[in-house]
């Protein structure tokens, strides 16, 4: 049973008591069929004239089922020809194509640079302010956009894988970008630069998790999307994007870097500029806290899963 609706003075009301419950009938479901993973197929005769043709019942799946990513791989035509839609239609009816994928956060970069670059003059340590900018913004766009356009997904019923690789076009295109800018500014190709592949893995997985927990919030509370541009605002500013990490005071670099993402934008700063250490300790809270959202988001987003229909 769906949420219930009410006329009042300001219109529809939802009764989120409705709500509730149905988390909690989905969660149950959860908890009851955790010894019952897996969808069923099973095969019976039919009560007819004839039995030669017996009926095909497909049963849902109940309780906890680990993600059969076989099966995705199977399907990666239809999520391959999904995610291309899903450009197409992004980059639709616009006279400049392609150029909107790196228009907005060069802008962006370029913006931050003549004002805290040049009016401003924030320290960088030597290091060229538009290369501190650009070498965040490419972690950080890839982050922000995917949450941004998968916290509709559920509620909207699309697929949520969709964003999370149809953003790679954006994260990659922004990549070689910053390449030609570090080379232009005498950072050639060093060791670190290995580490690039990983560093670029860490967005992916992280935005994923947060998209779990996003995309089936939103569906309860629509609440979620509507305030995900500000929480991206605020995001980031609260972390390294327009800024050096040595701009926060030493004393405080231990609870700077609980953020998740502080971690993420050092370690590919880090693998393009070099020269101090390694940000280990921002990286270990990056990793750590990256599983734990991916895991509890899978959890939630699956007992919201089986309620979703109902409430949408």
């Amino acid at each position: 049973m769906g949420p219930q609706y009410r006329s009042s003075g300001t219109g529809l009301e939802c009764d989120y008591r409705i709500i509730i419950q149905s988390f909690m009938t989905g969660l149950a479901r959860f908890g009851s069929g955790m010894a019952q993973p897996g969808c069923q197929t099973v095969t019976v005769a039919r009560n007819s004239v004839s039995s030669a043709h017996p009926a095909t019942v497909i049963v849902p799946p109940q309780g906890w089922t680990p993600v059969d990513f076989g099966e995705l791989w199977a399907h990666r035509n239809l999520l391959f020809y999904l995610v291309l839609r899903d450009v197409r239609i992004t980059l639709a009816s616009t006279g400049l194509g392609a150029l909107w994928i790196v228009i907005p956060p060069l802008a962006s970069a370029m913006l931050m640079t003549f004002v805290l670059g040049i009016l401003v003059k924030v320290p960088t340590g030597g290091v060229p302010y538009a290369l501190i900018v650009l070498t965040a913004i490419v972690p950080w766009t890839y982050f922000s956009n995917t949450v941004s356009r998968a916290t509709a997904s559920m509620a909207g019923n699309a697929y949520l894988p969709v964003p999370v690789v149809a953003c790679l076009v954006d994260l990659l295109t922004l990549l070689v970008i910053v390449v030609v800018v570090a080379v232009s500014f005498g950072y050639n190709p060093t060791m670190p630069w290995l580490l690039l592949p990983a560093m670029l893995l860490l967005p992916v997985l992280l935005g994923a998790g947060v998209s779990l927990w996003t995309s089936a919030l939103n569906v309860v509370s629509r609440d979620i999307g509507n305030a995900m541009p500000v929480l991206m605002q605020v995001l980031a500013y609260g972390s390294p994007v327009y800024y050096p990490h040595d701009l926060i005071p030493a004393r405080w670099h231990w609870l700077y870097d609980l953020n998740p993402l502080v971690g993420l934008i050092e370690g590919f700063r880090w693998a393009f500029i070099g020269g101090a250490e390694l940000p280990a300790y921002a990286l270990g809270v990056t990793l750590a806290a990256t599983l734990l959202i991916g895991a509890s988001g899978l959890f939630v987003f699956r007992v919201i899963e089986d309620t979703a229909a109902d409430i949408v």
